[in-house]
């Protein structure tokens, strides 16, 4: 049941960041005269017509229940009426169909940093070294503490083939107690262990906001297999609208940053014929939002990260997606002649069945990796 509510609710999150998405598309293309002829909620096949417009715009549901869609007259089509039509896309100026393109793009980012600035104000938790909170705090002198609450030594590394890898423990968990004795440094739990060698420990460990216990088994060295840091503290600040606007700007580069990162490593590790064991498909998703859903403040981080990579990932010069178009948009722009829309079918045709296998090898990943 619980992961019934789980689904749900990442597909509430999900579709209503696709939908701001094409919201982008569907307001630049409204801008510039661009005729749109459907604005799908879910994706086909169509289930019911809701209405239409004054601009005829037709509004669908569609039994697909995952985001949605808008169709503009004159993209994606071979009709040589719809091509050649005044309200058609392919008949604007290359500039302004780059606007089109890019706006939903735009819009995911716009809604990530807007969410952040709504956790900033309610409330946002930060890591760090219990022994550097009071140096964390003073540099952030325009915050009102909320709450700090001590997690206990955070895993860096779990060895793979090693006891800690056998149960439930996860790089990022964290572990407070062995057998329910609190420990204060790493040398302390190292001695803890040390003194379970070959018999059963049960470790207290939490995972966003979730807490559970876990049976190891230490090896003759009293060693489980995990790398530790800390103890850490979450310290959870508030700030006023107008610092939380500087605030968000900067988680907003931040997340960035790193999701530019992984999507690098991503495509670097399938060059290389494997796949990071930290990349998560659709599976993923809905556990992290399971453990997300205890907090409003993680739940909106999550779906501000969520909508900042669906960003990142769409302007990836890839076929299918808005950057493969916008690369064609690119080249148009150059060659000053318009590209075949057949060839350019074809091409967003095979770069969807990729994105779809790449899709698929993740999400088997997420169950049986």
């Amino acid at each position: 049941m619980i992961f019934i509510i789980t689904a749900i609710a990442f597909l509430v999150i999900f579709t209503l960041i696709v939908l701001v998405h094409e919201l982008g598309h569907f307001s630049a293309a409204r801008k510039f005269g661009v005729k749109v002829e459907e604005f799908g909620l879910g994706l086909p096949p169509k289930a019911k017509r809701l209405f239409q417009d004054k601009k005829k715009t037709e509004y669908t549901l569609n039994w697909l229940p995952l985001g949605g869609f808008v169709r503009m007259k004159g993209e994606d089509s071979f009709d040589k009426k719809a091509l050649k039509g005044k309200d058609s896309f392919a008949q604007k100026p290359v500039w302004q169909k780059m606007i089109i393109i890019c706006a939903g793009v735009t819009m995911n980012v716009i809604t990530g940093f807007l969410l952040l600035v709504i956790v900033f104000m309610l409330g946002s938790s930060h890591l760090t070294l219990s022994e550097n909170v009071e140096q964390f705090i003073s540099t952030k002198p325009n915050a009102e503490i909320v709450s700090q609450e001590d997690l206990g030594m955070l895993i860096q590394e779990v060895e793979a083939e090693s006891p800690a890898s056998v149960g439930e423990i996860r790089k990022v968990d964290f572990i407070s107690a062995i057998d329910g004795q609190s420990f204060a440094s790493v040398e302390e739990f190292q001695d803890l262990l040390r003194a379970k060698s070959g018999s059963e420990a049960i470790l207290s460990i939490s995972r966003r906001q979730h807490k559970f216990e876990a049976t190891v088994t230490p090896n003759s060295e009293g060693k489980i297999g995990i790398a530790l840091i800390g103890p850490m503290t979450y310290v959870k600040l508030r700030y006023s609208f107008f610092d939380a606007i500087g605030e968000a700007g900067n988680e907003t580069a931040r997340l960035g940053g790193i999701i530019v990162s992984s999507v690098g490593n991503l495509f670097g590790s399938l060059f290389h014929g494997s796949l990071p064991k930290d990349i998560g498909g659709p599976i993923k998703i809905v556990q992290e939002t399971f453990y997300r859903a205890s907090s409003i403040t993680s739940l909106l981080t999550f779906a501000a990260a969520l909508s900042i990579t669906l960003a990142i990932f769409n302007i990836l010069p890839i076929p299918a997606l808005d950057g493969g178009r916008l690369l064609f948009l690119i080249f148009e722009a150059f060659l000053r002649k318009k590209i075949s829309p057949s060839l350019e079918a074809k091409i967003h045709g095979i770069g969807y069945v990729l994105l779809l296998g790449l899709i698929l090898i993740i999400s088997w990943q997420d169950i049986f990796g």
